[in-house]
């Protein structure tokens, strides 16, 4: 199966960072929070900082155990990750903590090569964590690499009760199938692993190799078309997550990753890095107006308005901020609102005509047509070329002039 190794798997070592660990531990622990922060924002040095912190105040703290060595795995010090793994399994944890522990250690083997320690480690993560699909699918790899295929399917299918969107599960089965000489399964299970994660290149690339086993060989090019589309995307967006974790402020890379995943058609992506840019540099007014826009053109206006108010409190010159929030709070019917915002627009620049076409607009749905007509006429003598406002006004004018209807 092709898939591209990229040590160490950030996306599935936070899988496990955010969904899994912190039993117990209390919300209103600022300083282990502010660990989970920097590593959020790949910010390494601090978060081994912080925790290795709590940890000479609290040296049995398995979270902060856990997470420090999380950290190590992501900066690759794979030695140092499992003597901290190996530190949790001596101390009294939770069966939580000590499933966790073990899972973490069996992923480093693997990555290691090491199969026959990763499943000692992973089938005794199964036996503390059982309602935890990454154990079911980390012992269900181990199964496929070491070709024992059918425990590797009751395994992943495992995996799939507990999250049945879990898109590996899918790529592995889709493997498992081809193995098996059923191309048309593994069909099935690759476009089901696309549907729940559209930007991995590596079912692509397999889903193209089931095709061509079926002699679909028009389907197999328009994928293998795909993904070499996603292979660029990956290509571009690695080579900036690389650069970042060495100038983690820089403001510039964020913004063109952003732009990358926008390329591509990913805003979740594109969301989590202006989100992150803006926790980084919380003065940056393009990047509150960035992600505000993103979140207008997602329809989002609950998620858009508050940040472009942030870009008028960072520069109340923002006059397109104006009109956007006017557009916004005119979609949910909040008139007066989106009225102020106009107005203060055109006090600002008297000849915009996008503020004065928002007026309009705000008029026409609350059934003032005459203040609208007025409107639209005023456009017409700034702009005598507003085609928008010429037809606008006729149509309203032709209103006007119908005669009332007797009940």
């Amino acid at each position: 199966m092709k898939k591209r190794q990229k040590p160490p798997n950030y996306v599935l070592i936070l899988v496990i960072l955010w969904l899994l660990p912190c039993v117990g531990r209390s919300e209103q622990d600022s300083a282990f929070q502010q660990g989970l922060e920097y590593v959020k924002l790949r910010l390494y040095p601090q978060a081994m900082d912080t925790f290795k912190s709590i940890l000479s105040r609290h040296p049995t703290d398995v979270d902060a155990l856990f997470q420090l060595g999380s950290v190590y795995r992501l900066r690759d010090e794979l030695a140092l990750a499992i003597e901290t793994f190996n530190t949790i399994l001596t101390l009294s944890a939770t069966d939580r903590a000590y499933g966790l522990a073990h899972l973490s250690l069996s992923e480093i083997y693997c990555q290691q090569s090491e199969l026959a320690v990763a499943e000692q480690h992973a089938k005794v993560a199964v036996q503390q964590c059982p309602q935890m699909a990454d154990t079911h699918y980390r012992l269900g790899y181990i199964y496929t690499h070491q070709a024992k295929l059918d425990k590797a399917t009751v395994a992943f299918k495992q995996a799939l009760v507990l999250n049945p969107d879990f898109s590996e599960v899918y790529e592995w089965l889709g493997f498992i199938a081809l193995m098996h000489e059923q191309p048309q399964r593994a069909v099935e299970y690759y476009r089901t692993a696309i549907q729940k994660k559209p930007y991995v290149q590596s079912a692509y690339y397999n889903l193209a190799k089931a095709y061509r086993l079926l002699g679909d060989i028009e389907a197999a090019t328009e994928q293998l078309k795909r993904f070499q589309q996603m292979k660029t995307y990956s290509d571009r967006t690695y080579a900036l997550e690389s650069a970042l974790e060495e100038t983690p402020m820089n403001t510039e890379l964020r913004m063109q990753l952003a732009e990358i995943h926008l390329e591509y058609k990913h805003p979740a992506a594109a969301i989590a890095t202006y989100q992150a840019m803006l926790r980084l540099n919380p003065d940056f007014t393009d990047g509150y107006d960035k992600l505000a826009r993103l979140y207008m053109n997602l329809n989002r206006p609950r998620k858009a308005i508050p940040l472009f108010q942030k870009v008028l409190a960072l520069n109340p010159n923002a006059i397109e901020a104006h009109v956007r929030l006017g557009w916004l709070h005119t979609a949910l019917k909040e008139f007066k609102m989106a009225e102020s915002h106009l107005q203060t627009a055109i006090e600002k620049m008297p000849k915009l005509t996008l503020a004065y076409h928002g007026l309009a607009e705000i008029y026409t749905k609350q059934g003032h047509i005459g203040k609208a007509i007025e409107i639209y006429r005023h456009i017409t003598q700034i702009e005598p070329n507003d085609r928008d406002a010429w037809k606008a006004l006729r149509n309203l004018e032709r209103l006007q002039a119908m005669p009332l209807r007797k009940p």
